[in-house]
């Protein structure tokens, strides 16, 4: 789970939004008190920080969900052609 999206908060919040977050998120009761305390430390660790910057850079949920309203049945396929350059001279 991304700890920004339990927590409410934009990757560049501070330790002190962090904090204040977690308050909050205590209090609304929508995750359980392990994920937000599993959240906070996550986010106060700089490392792991990193590497949720790094993981959940783009999030591509919205976009899927706008992809599926504009065309819920149709698939769209792709012809993948062989390309000759990359055949062999004989």
């Amino acid at each position: 789970m991304n700890p920004y999206q339990i927590l409410n908060i934009d990757y560049r919040a501070d330790k002190r939004k962090i904090i204040e977050a977690v308050a909050l998120a205590m209090r609304e009761r929508k995750f359980s008190v392990q994920e937000v305390a599993m959240a906070q430390k996550e986010l106060l660790n700089p490392i792991v920080r990193a590497a949720h910057n790094f993981l959940q850079f783009i999030d591509v949920k919205p976009l899927q969900k706008r992809l599926t309203l504009i065309r819920p049945q149709k698939q769209i396929i792709f012809d993948l052609n062989r390309l000759s350059i990359f055949d062999e001279n004989p």
